[in-house]
């Protein structure tokens, strides 16, 4: 007989272990892929953070590269500096730590909070440090140190910070540094860059960036809970940024800043046989270090905002009208063009005539019978009033360009501008008007629409000097790595030759010595007893013309006119080119040519050359017995 309880029994144990089973495998299934995704699917993240609790990879900045002179005095290097750095994952209550940070340093809690804030905006992860506060003096750090406990996740990081040894000193040719920012994150150039990184924004520092920046190390150290480091376990020491060895005398560079005093402007020495730039500035300037810890907005502004524009290389990016030193083109097309000869004259009375309007020379009575040596000499504008009519503006333009105006220098540095030389065509296309003849008049000495730059003028020159060679203006020599292997040669590299004979130039450069040596001469106050000097004044019209009886005295300073100055010596074998703007500084003869005077007397004392300085202070220089003037204006009665 059959137990059918029994059975029922059994069954029913069956099914619960089966359900029990099929539990079991579930859990355990479960369980499996929850190790899976642990350990296999997660298991480096995990891992990474596990790590970073005990063992934080601390980035090492490695040391910017070094700018040195032509005779190796540092110029730029780097110096210690330390960050204020604050590291989420270590920070549990993250408005505390800030608070308390915000009430010793006494900057707002929400200024930090938006650096933070960005920071994540730019995938920066809860284990990396960010920077809230950079380059703290030693006051600050102690502060921050003494109150370490009340502070999670803050801490103190020293960082390199870039030094310009003289301040202000070439600080246009060197620019400032800065913080990257999301633009330029998202340039290539920029791939191994990270937010809050400092970068070249100006100057050879942007130039340069590739060769200034040096390989950052690492350091491993092991940490507690609270992000205090315990110790050191492994360091990699970065590689410093590789060492750039200019053109530039810092002796000269020095003489051409201080010679112009508070004045405005830009001046740039040259050697005419290669091309290197021997001094450059731009003034007033800025001195770059207020940016090596980022500038403060009100500085900032200031700067920004200043009348005479101090963030611009003038050198480089000015550009003026070149007023009589544009004699020096017409000499060489008319020459060229066998329009005059050196012993042809004409007849100055103070004026020429040309249609309704009566076009003044800058000597009201008049220079007489001028041929073309007295007409550079002493820059008489009816000399080159009547060769402007003969060329005419196309012509004129031509041998303009020739020699080097309307075009990049090409120099090492951003943000060149190309000047303007003038043409019927160019007038047409920009302003929709026909050329009239009478403006080629003032094209003649240097005025009208025509615009050039300071540099340009000491490449113009420069030619002349050397006989006729455009040579691409060279601001570093070679560049080396920390070791003192030389990495990259900078060889003079020579743009064109001016198509000019050498009789030309001869003939140019006779009258641009007498410029300096007569006692005529516009030039007389850039004499060097014992060096024969030749050079070329000029002065540019700024806004409108001077009435009869008006001096510039008279004028607000930003209606004065514009000096300028260009030179080379010695005469027989030149050594080095000499370009002088000085902004609303009225004469080229009073105000530019002693800057240019500063300079030459540097170079030749250094040199050896300089027999003789003539004493000053209570005995006047010896000058030239006309007055110093060329001021090329036109006015029209």
């Amino acid at each position: 007989m059959i137990d059918y309880g029994n059975s029922y029994n059994l069954t029913q144990t069956r099914m619960r272990i089966q359900v029990l089973a099929l539990f079991l495998f579930f859990c355990f299934m479960v369980l499996a892929a929850r190790i899976w995704y642990l350990q296999i699917l997660k298991g480096s993240y995990f891992k990474e953070r596990s790590e970073q609790q005990r063992i934080r990879i601390q980035r090492v900045l490695s040391p910017r590269g070094e700018f040195v002179d032509r005779h190796g005095t540092v110029l730029v290097d780097t110096k210690p500096g330390y960050n204020v750095t604050i590291t989420l994952e270590d920070v549990r209550d993250p408005n505390q730590s800030l608070s308390r940070l915000s009430q010793l340093v006494g900057i707002p809690v929400e200024k930090f909070l938006q650096t933070i804030r960005d920071a994540r905006e730019e995938g920066v992860r809860i284990f990396q440090p960010i920077r809230l506060l950079s380059n703290v003096d030693w006051e600050t750090v102690a502060l921050l140190e003494v109150n370490q406990m009340d502070l999670a996740g803050i801490a103190v990081s020293p960082e390199p910070l870039r030094n310009y040894r003289h301040g202000e000193l070439s600080a246009h040719l060197f620019g400032y540094m800065g913080e990257i920012n999301r633009f330029e994150m998202n340039q290539e150039e920029y791939n191994n860059y990270r937010i809050g990184d400092v970068i070249g924004k100006t100057g050879l520092e942007k130039y340069l960036e590739n060769y200034l920046k040096g390989r950052d190390g690492e350091r491993q150290v092991e940490v507690n809970s609270l992000g205090r480091i315990i110790e050191e376990v492994a360091h990699h020491p970065p590689l410093p940024g590789n060492r750039i060895i200019l053109t530039l005398d810092s002796d000269l560079q020095k003489a051409l800043e201080l010679a112009f005093e508070d004045k405005s402007g830009a001046g740039v020495a040259i050697n005419p046989n290669n091309g290197e730039v021997l001094a450059m500035a731009s003034r007033p300037a800025y001195n770059p270090n207020y940016f090596s810890g980022g500038i403060a907005s009100k500085a900032w502004n200031e700067l920004l905002f200043h009348p005479k524009h101090p963030l611009t290389n003038k050198a480089i990016y000015g550009q003026y009208p070149p007023g009589s030193v544009f004699k020096i083109v017409m000499a060489v097309a008319g020459l060229e063009e066998n329009l005059i000869t050196p012993y042809e004259s004409v007849t100055c009375r103070g004026f020429i005539k040309f249609g309704r309007r009566r076009y003044r020379c800058w000597k009201r009575h008049g220079h007489g019978k001028v041929a073309l040596n007295k007409a550079l000499v002493e820059s008489c504008d009816v000399y080159f009033y009547e060769l402007g009519q003969k060329l005419g503006i196309d012509k004129i333009a031509e041998y303009a360009k020739n020699m080097g105006l309307n075009s990049l220098t090409r120099i090492h540095l951003e943000g060149e501008k190309p000047g303007l030389i003038p043409t019927r065509e160019w007038k047409r296309r920009a302003i929709g008007e026909p050329w009239y003849p009478g403006e080629s008049l003032s094209v003649s000495i240097g005025q009208g629409f025509i615009l050039t730059t300071p540099i340009q003028l000491a490449s113009l020159i420069s030619a002349v000097a050397n006989g006729g060679t455009i040579y691409r203006p060279q601001l570093i020599q070679r560049i080396e790595d920390y070791q003192g292997e030389s990495l990259k040669e900078f060889p003079p590299e020579i743009l064109y030759d001016v198509p000019i004979s050498s009789k030309t130039l001869a003939i140019v450069k006779n009258g641009l010595e007498g410029v300096v040596s007569d006692k005529h001469g516009t030039g007389g106050r850039s004499r060097i007893k014992g060096i024969r000097i030749a050079g070329k004044t000029g002065t540019a019209q700024v806004i409108r013309m001077k009435q009869d009886g008006e001096e510039d005295e008279e004028l607000e300073e930003k209606f004065q006119d514009h000096a300028l100055f260009v030179s080379f010596a010695p005469v027989e074998k030149p050594e080095i080119a000499v370009a002088i703007l000085v902004e609303h500084g009225g004469h080229g003869g009073s105000a530019a040519a002693p800057i240019a005077r500063q300079v030459m007397e540097t170079y030749f004392k250094k040199t050896g050359k300089l027999i003789e300085i003539a004493e000053r202070g209570s005995k006047k220089p010896n000058l030239p017995a006309v007055p110093d003037n060329d001021n090329d204006s036109e006015s029209s009665q």
